[in-house]
């Protein structure tokens, strides 16, 4: 019978308040010791700016992340001067608004330790108003320096495969200039959408940047062309026109030739010439040839 009732009182109390005066020395004592094993293990300390006296509090665990020698009293300028140089601007901003106008913070910033080593930290804060009056700040400090250096490198590393993607893109179809006014574009695989977007906004700020009066489009490495391919080899000539230059197509495989003519493609306009060879000779011969002026 006793059993029930004691657990209804254990029930009741979870989650309400206690009036910490009635709390034993030993209650008090584990109950720090627990709170410090929690914040070392997540690496998050706290503090406190009193606005009116100026004093900063440090939980242990700030002071282990600041790794600041034994009887180290932290100030607010010395708080703030921890942090790196390129970050400082940044937190006292940050502390200026939050004091003033009770505006939270929360910010991923280098810090220089008492040690000088560096480290990414996380401060929060935020502000008790007292009387429409900020009367303390206060939040947390968390070492993220593992996590935001993974992060960093995950994301240099997406950088570099972008920078190889954009690489290998732009090498299957690089844009050569073979002489002065005349460019060359080999053509390799199929032309989706994007790339073929990509292969023309290259090409015609080529055209125009060197001046180019002259375009060589070599299909040599293009075995079979759909209907979206042909129509993308198109609009590449159509906007090369509209810029001033004379197409080329050279390398037509039997299979492309077919294709092309199914598909009805104006090629009339265009000239045509076996191989790379025979296409820089008819681009020379052109009479719409221009030498760029030196």
């Amino acid at each position: 019978m006793n059993q029930p009732a004691q657990h209804a009182r254990r029930e009741d109390t979870v989650g309400r308040d206690v009036d910490p005066s009635t709390l034993s020395d030993d209650t008090i004592r584990r109950t720090v010791i627990l709170l410090q094993q929690t914040q070392a293990l997540a690496k998050v300390g706290g503090w406190e700016l009193d606005c009116r006296s100026n004093q900063l509090f440090w939980t242990e665990e700030t002071y282990r992340i600041h790794e600041t020698p034994s009887g180290f009293a932290p100030e607010l300028d010395t708080a703030i001067n921890f942090y790196a140089p390129e970050w400082v601007p940044a937190i006292s901003k940050a502390v200026e608004r939050c004091t003033g106008a009770g505006e939270p913070f929360d910010l991923e910033l280098e810090l220089v330790t008492y040690t000088k080593r560096r480290l990414w930290v996380r401060a929060a804060g935020h502000a008790q108003v007292e009387d429409g009056h900020v009367v303390r700040i206060f939040g947390a400090f968390q070492d993220i320096d593992d996590q935001k250096k993974r992060e960093l490198e995950l994301q240099e590393k997406l950088a570099i495969i972008e920078q190889q993607r954009s690489t290998i893109h732009s090498m299957s179809a690089p844009i050569i200039q073979v002489w002065d006014g005349v460019l060359a574009l080999p053509v390799v695989g199929q032309l989706d959408e994007a790339r073929a977007a990509d292969i023309t906004e290259r090409l015609l700020e080529s055209v125009v940047s060197l001046a180019a009066s002259q375009v060589i489009l070599d299909l040599t490495g293009v075995e079979t062309v759909d209907e979206a391919t042909a129509d993308h080899l198109l609009r590449i000539i159509r906007a090369t026109t509209l810029l001033g230059a004379q197409s080329i197509i050279t390398g037509v495989r039997p299979a492309v030739a077919q294709t092309l003519v199914a598909l009805g493609a104006d090629l009339t306009k265009t000239t045509v010439r076996s191989n790379l060879r025979e296409a820089i000779k008819a681009a020379m011969r052109s009479p719409s040839y221009e030498r760029p002026r030196r």
